[in-house]
């Protein structure tokens, strides 16, 4: 009984020793325990450095973007066209399109011809929204719509086509008349004529001297301009087909305040389907459509002479012609915001033919020279062209424009 009480009492010490750590082991174990976290905050502080180096790279090579200025180009492609002087050309997408007297081409953005789209205009003119373009003759009575792909449809209206819009989604607006009322009919993207006109008598409502549709095509904004008394005054009006179906003619905003001010509205665009603008004489009126029932109007005083207009997606720029207080007159550059906001006034060369937006740039052109700079009013590029400068249009990348002149259509980047 004894020897078994001994046996217990060995086994339980057995057991215990094996339990028990010693202060090596223990020592041993703090160790690992500490290299262990050591490793981990080595890894760790790889990781944050690498982040850290990658953000100061990426921060790096955008002030240098931003600040950097471009001394000379490079051609990327160059293509020689018969008439190219006396086309027309709008950017589509990707690529461009040439307007001729016969019919049109699209160059794709490596200078190969995409499509091409035979047609009998006198006049031919053209509008553009995203993939979409419309070809119309003006004074004529026929239109094309095409997209990147090519041509979609054809349609004929019944009187002569005064001017055309169309929206990203492909539906048109055709603006006709005859002798006593002006039409706006609407086709969808196949040239199919939709059971939408707005006819308005020339003597009560006026003549539509600017249209323009929504993005959504759902939206259409005219100004009709009259002569009350001997006296010429606008009137801008808003109509919509999906919010103003239980509106009587679907007008949901008349906007007629513009006589107190003997402003005369030439010009009417939307910038996005929530702002419309209308540019005036002597005002600028900008529209919020987000509440498309209850449109807001801000007017903007212009006391000088509006020499330009261009635009983009979110912004109004204009050209005024400013006297100077020795007597002597400058070209200001202002560039609006879709709220009506200043965010630039500048003086640029009064010699600039065209201008127009591109992401954070505003590109100025004239027969033989170009001048690019930043939305802030830094300088980026500025540059003549030996074949000369007849139509400037963006390319592909804030870097890249196409150029015509001399005969010839080719593609730049800026270096």
């Amino acid at each position: 009984m004894a020897n078994d009480t001994n046996i217990s009492r060995e086994a339980k010490k057995k057991q215990l020793r094996r339990q028990v750590i010693s202060s090596e082991e223990l020592k041993k174990n703090k160790d690992y325990q500490r290299r262990r976290k050591q490793k981990r905050l080595q890894n760790w502080m790889v990781i944050l450095g690498a982040i850290v180096l990658v953000a100061v790279v990426v921060l790096g090579v955008y002030i240098y973007e931003t600040n950097r200025t471009y001394k000379t180009f490079g051609v990327e492609w160059e293509q020689d066209i018969v008439g190219a002087e006396s086309s027309k050309y709008v950017r589509l997408e990707d690529g461009v399109v040439q307007l001729g007297g016969d019919g049109a081409t699209c160059y794709g953005d490596n200078g190969e011809t995409v499509w091409s789209v035979p047609y009998d205009m006198r006049q031919p003119s053209a509008a553009v929204s995203d993939g979409y373009l419309v070809i119309y003759d003006k004074r004529g009575q026929s239109m094309i719509i095409c997209d990147s792909t090519g041509e979609r449809g054809r349609a004929d209206t019944t009187y002569p086509i005064t001017s055309a819009d169309i929206s990203s989604q492909g539906v048109t607006i055709a603006v006709t008349e005859d002798k006593e009322s002006s039409y706006i009919s609407y086709f969808d993207s196949s040239g199919n004529k939709l059971e939408i006109d707005i006819k308005s008598p020339l003597a009560s409502q006026g003549y539509p001297a600017s249209v323009s549709i929504s993005p959504n095509g759902q939206q259409l904004m005219v100004s009709y301009t009259s002569i009350t008394g001997g006296q010429a005054t606008s009137e801008v009006v808003f109509y919509d087909f999906e919010m103003g179906k239980d509106v009587p003619n679907r007008v949901v905003g008349a906007f007629q305040n513009y006589e107190e001010s003997d402003t005369i509205i030439p010009f009417v665009q939307y910038l996005s389907d929530q702002c419309g603008v209308a540019v005036g004489d002597n005002m600028l009126s900008f529209f919020s459509t987000k509440n498309r029932i209850n449109i807001e109007q801000k007017n903007i005083e212009v006391s000088e002479r509006i020499q330009k207009v261009f635009y983009d997606d979110s912004r109004l720029g204009i050209v005024v012609e400013k006297e100077k207080e020795d007597g002597t007159t400058e070209w200001v550059l202002r560039l609006y915001s879709e709220s009506g906001t200043l965010e630039l006034e500048e003086s640029i060369p009064d010699n600039m033919e065209e201008i127009f937006l591109r992401g954070e740039r505003i590109v100025m052109y004239e027969a033989s020279s170009c001048l690019i700079q930043t939305d802030s009013g830094k300088t980026r590029y500025e540059n003549t062209f030996e074949d000369g400068i007849s139509k400037m249009l963006p390319g592909g990348s804030d870097r890249e424009y196409i150029i015509v002149g001399g005969d010839k259509i080719k593609k730049i980047r800026l270096k």
